[in-house]
């Protein structure tokens, strides 16, 4: 068995062992079964979501909603992101200008914006999907630019001696020594993303996963409010996970 295969079913076992735990605990009853519902129930909870859908859509709506609003937000902030980070990265004077608007807007939570961007969007998807590419556009742009001034400066000049243009040099020096600092900007996007996807409903939202907990949550729906948390969770790990699958392709000289 390979090193990777061993961790694959080391990773495997920790959920397994989380679950027997949990049903053990719910089957003896140390905590209140209202408010720590047993896999067992859960599992029925979401088998009848899954038929019956919940408030008035199917499970697969509130899913795809979700995804929708994250995937929108996220990909915005890439393609706007990723130029603009380049960009300020390699021009000084430009980095100067943005810097104080950045180190402004970037700490302040993006659910502080919230009632603003109802305001100026309404409460359809341009706000919540607005919302969600805000707090990842910055992560994106100062992730790439970081990226850009890390290139070191001899790299530079040694391919400059070899005649290389301004293009060439851009696109075979500087986008491949920064390719590091850009997954993980697109990973951390994807992250911020993902995570706000509940807040982002609370814009007036009538479908999607954080939908689900918020309603369930308001009527003490317990096994309804965990199911979307799973839910939440199980696609932001399938996310997680693809991601890394591209950066061990795109970046397949790492760690050799």
């Amino acid at each position: 068995m390979t090193r990777v295969a061993a961790l694959r079913w080391i990773s495997l076992g920790s959920v397994l062992v989380l679950v027997s735990v949990w049903s053990v605990v719910s089957w003896l009853e140390l905590a209140r079964p209202d408010a720590l519902p047993s896999p067992l129930k859960l599992f029925h909870t979401f088998i009848a979501m899954l038929n019956e859908g919940y408030g008035g859509s199917t499970l697969a709506k509130h899913v795809g909603m979700s995804v929708m609003r994250a995937v929108s937000g996220f990909l915005a902030a890439v393609i706007l992101g990723v130029p603009f980070g380049i960009l300020i990265g390699r021009h000084p004077v430009l980095s100067a200008v943005v810097a104080p608007i950045i180190g402004f807007f970037r700490p302040i939570p993006p659910i502080a914006f919230l009632t603003l961007f109802v305001f100026y969007f309404g409460i359809g998807e341009a706000s919540k999907i607005g919302l969600i590419f805000m707090a990842a556009f910055w992560y994106v742009v100062l992730n790439c630019a970081d990226g850009v001034r890390a290139v070191p400066e001899l790299l530079i000049r040694a391919a400059e001696n070899m005649g290389l243009s301004k293009r060439q040099l851009f696109f075979h020096i500087i986008i491949p020594a920064s390719m590091p600092s850009i997954m993980t900007a697109l990973r951390a996007a994807s992250a911020i993303s993902w995570t706000l996807v509940v807040a982002s409903e609370l814009l007036g939202a009538q479908a999607g996963l954080g939908f689900i907990i918020l309603d369930a949550a308001q009527y003490f729906n317990i096994p309804a409010t965990f199911i979307g948390i799973i839910l939440i969770g199980s696609i932001g790990l399938m996310w997680e996970l693809a991601l890394s699958y591209v950066q061990r392709h795109v970046l397949h000289w790492q760690g050799r």
